[in-house]
């Protein structure tokens, strides 16, 4: 086996360099690939190169158009590590290609794969490098101080094509939205309250209505479920995340660290910081941080965000709303913490700030948790392993 490691958005090379310390012949590709853009010229590289080294695997994280194609013409596997959700690129013929295998950290989406007629899906959590952590001084950046009292990294997408595009959509329409929204936002107790509420009816009667909406559908997907996750899902997540931001900033003392598009000037009382673009300084931070707040996308039904792996990684305490995998993977008020309904979540960012020996010993459980049971080498292993028995 020789597997070729391509890059495409992501920049982490742990994947990479755990194959290689498990003992597997791999080579980095030198050409970074679009995410999902298919390009003649790629493919043809991909192919020549991959011919001329001999390999016998792709990989990556994420789908990526043009190593589904290359893999297809050569008849060679290649093997996909889904970080995102909902992560509609799969609802493409490129992701029903007989050669694709892709691990799946969300249950929800394992069960819409297959029956959308995706070949080799794989359920599996989200890990972490537990190499990197090993190399980095927390000592020296955090001493015997907190950096925060409660932190938050994450995009509030506060540009999300809902309010591009809908800037002029009629009172009952707007209403019929809002409706929703107040349904599903700031309520975490695992149930869907999105999907299914948009008919055909009201997709067309937008298009004929507003010039500005633009439903770019290349999916296996009715219009409306497009919507639904491509503008719903997303507006609600900037609803929830100034929401509850600027609700805890009323009584805590809050640090977000976020994209500045416009956005950020709604969050209020609070430290508004740039967003963090290298690992090992966002790893320092959720240490640094008594508590670290997860908000997940309401389209992430079954499934753990990558923030909460990495938070308790570093060994910081998280706080997440409910989803019922992740208490599956973490025993709830002993390794990790969840709230599903604001008055909640204030309650107990109270509670921990005033019980630190409490916060810390549930920081050491989900850091040990982690490290014992969501590293790559322990899903490469599992992955690989289903990978090289399914012939």
């Amino acid at each position: 086996m020789k597997i070729l490691y391509i890059y495409s958005t992501d920049v982490s090379k742990g994947i990479y360099t755990t194959l290689v310390k498990m003992g597997y012949i791999v080579e980095e590709y030198a050409r970074k690939q679009a995410n999902s853009q298919l390009i003649e010229e790629e493919i043809e590289l991909l192919v020549e190169y991959a011919k001329i080294h001999g390999i016998t695997h792709f990989m990556s994280t994420h789908l990526i158009y043009n190593v589904a194609v290359a893999a297809c013409e050569i008849d060679i596997k290649y093997i996909s590590v889904i970080w995102d959700a909902p992560y509609i690129k799969m609802y493409t013929p490129f992701g029903k290609l007989d050669n694709c295998w892709f691990s799946v950290f969300d249950k929800e989406d394992v069960e819409r794969f297959k029956k959308a007629g995706l070949k080799h899906v794989l359920y599996q959590p989200l890990a972490i490098d537990q190499e990197e952590i090993k190399h980095i001084d927390f000592n020296k950046y955090l001493s015997e101080r907190y950096l925060n009292e409660i932190c938050f990294i994450g995009n509030l997408y506060d540009r999300n094509k809902y309010d591009e595009e809908l800037k002029r959509i009629p009172a009952i329409l707007q209403d019929y939205f809002t409706s929703i929204f107040e349904e599903a936002a700031f309520r975490w107790d695992g149930k869907n309250r999105i999907y299914g509420k948009v008919g055909s009816e009201i997709i067309k009667c937008m298009q004929k209505l507003i010039p500005e909406f633009q439903l770019d559908n290349t999916y296996d997907l009715r219009d409306e479920q497009v919507f639904e996750i491509v503008y719903l899902v997303r507006k609600i997540a900037n609803i929830e995340r100034v929401g509850v931001l600027n609700v805890l900033a009323e009584y805590f003392k809050v640090t977000c660290h976020t994209y500045f598009t416009g956005g950020e000037k709604k969050l209020k009382n609070m430290r508004v910081l740039p967003p963090v673009m290298n690992r090992e300084t966002m790893l320092i931070i959720f240490a640094g941080s008594k508590i670290n707040l997860n908000l997940s996308l309401k389209g992430i039904e079954g499934g753990t965000p990558k923030r909460i792996m990495d938070i308790c990684e570093a060994g910081g305490f998280a706080l997440t709303n409910y989803c019922q995998e992740t208490g599956e993977l973490f025993k709830e008020g002993e390794e990790i913490e969840m709230f599903r309904t604001p008055e909640e979540l204030v309650d107990k960012v109270s509670y921990y700030l005033e019980h630190e020996d409490e916060r810390k010993r549930i920081a050491q459980n989900g850091q040990q948790k982690v490290l014992q049971n969501y590293t790559y080498e322990k899903q490469l292993y599992k992955l690989m392993k289903w990978v090289c028995d399914d012939n």
